[in-house]
């Protein structure tokens, strides 16, 4: 096995996400003689602009290789912003079209297959496909290092949204499992710092998807009938910030769909009830 100067580095990206972050990160990946960007951030000039700044504070070579981790806004539509870098672009198919959507000046977009294997230097870059935040959510592993670098399928406090019409609670529960059976030393989420836990972080996760569950039914076998957002309001209200109640309920139809698919609830009007 050669050795490999390959580096990681976490660039936190200013973007207008979700509360109570104010950053996305990207991920450079390579040394002065190649490098690969994870993500992009929002369609800003300061995007290129931290992000050239970070390059020439790590030593690294322009990449020429953009891997988005998924479509939304505060991940992939800085790509617009680093034109001149003339990289390639990459995402999972079930991706283009909202890639597309979101960098209309883009004229060739490559994908990437679950299992697939990219490499730079001598390090090789595991392509995992990890629906659940989005249908076409791609995580990277480098199991030279184990590190996994998970774009919003984790961030580091709290939980992730996932929610209609993007989120799959289903897949994301069994994303969550696979990422479970990787060697891992740390993470790269979404959203903040390292997480140095990974997997008590994601048993966490997981367990607070299913509390969620838990709660949604308890809620229906006790009061009958009711909509998702007055589920949204009783279980979330003294617990998240104003601003992000109506991605909760986002999250709580999720759950509903789930539900309903497994049988355990129905839909009567605007109300759900059990089975």
């Amino acid at each position: 096995m050669h050795k490999s100067n390959v580096k990681i580095f976490r660039v936190p990206i200013p973007t207008p996400t979700l509360w109570p972050h104010s950053t996305t990160n990207s991920y450079l990946i390579g040394d002065e003689n190649e490098s690969i960007l994870i993500d992009a951030g929002y369609d800003q000039k300061e995007t290129k602009w931290v992000l050239e700044q970070s390059l020439q504070e790590f030593n690294l070579a322009i990449p020429k290789r953009i891997l988005l981790t998924h479509a939304h806004s505060d991940h992939a539509p800085g790509v617009m912003q680093l034109a001149d870098w003339e990289a390639s672009v990459y995402c999972h198919p079930l991706e283009k079209e909202e890639v597309l959507k979101c960098i209309p000046t883009l004229d060739t977009l490559h994908f990437l297959e679950d299992n697939s294997r990219l490499t730079i230097g001598h390090t090789e870059i595991n392509i995992l496909h990890s629906p659940g935040h989005t249908a076409g959510q791609l995580n990277f592993y480098i199991p030279s290092q184990q590190i996994l670098l998970a774009g919003d399928n984790l961030i580091e406090n709290g939980t992730s949204w996932i929610g209609t019409p993007d989120g799959d609670i289903s897949q994301y529960l069994q994303s969550l499992n696979r990422l479970k059976s990787l060697q891992i030393t740390k993470v790269g989420p979404g959203h903040g710092d390292w997480i140095v836990n990974p997997y008590e972080h994601l048993e966490f996760v997981y367990n607070r998807r299913l509390q969620r569950e838990t709660e949604i039914i308890k809620l229906l076998k006790e009061i009958g009938p009711l909509s998702s957002k007055e589920i949204t309001t009783r279980i979330y209200q003294n617990h998240v910030h104003p601003s992000i109640l109506n991605v909760a309920e986002r999250t709580t139809e999720a759950h509903l769909i789930k539900l309903s698919n497994e049988g355990i609830t129905e839909k009567d009007g605007q109300a759900y009830k059990l089975v």
